[in-house]
């Protein structure tokens, strides 16, 4: 995720799915993902923090990365 992965690694899970492979529909539902590619920020508690569609930078993602680690 743009290099993010290296920043947060050590605070923040990552983990990418295909959306194109049959077992992840049912995860793309639970986090209400439409489309792709597509981001869910979840929080500890498996709420979903915030959903990105679209092809983000990671100076988009970042602030918001800080906000859920500060949460």
């Amino acid at each position: 995720m743009n290099g993010l992965e290296n920043e947060y690694g050590e605070s923040i899970n990552f983990y990418r799915f295909d959306a194109n492979e049959p077992e992840n529909q049912r995860l793309q539902n639970e986090l209400q993902l439409r489309g792709h590619p597509s981001v869910a920020l979840v929080q500890a508690d498996g709420q979903v923090f915030n959903r990105y569609f679209g092809t983000q930078s990671a100076e988009e993602l970042r602030p918001m990365l800080d906000i859920l680690l500060d949460g």
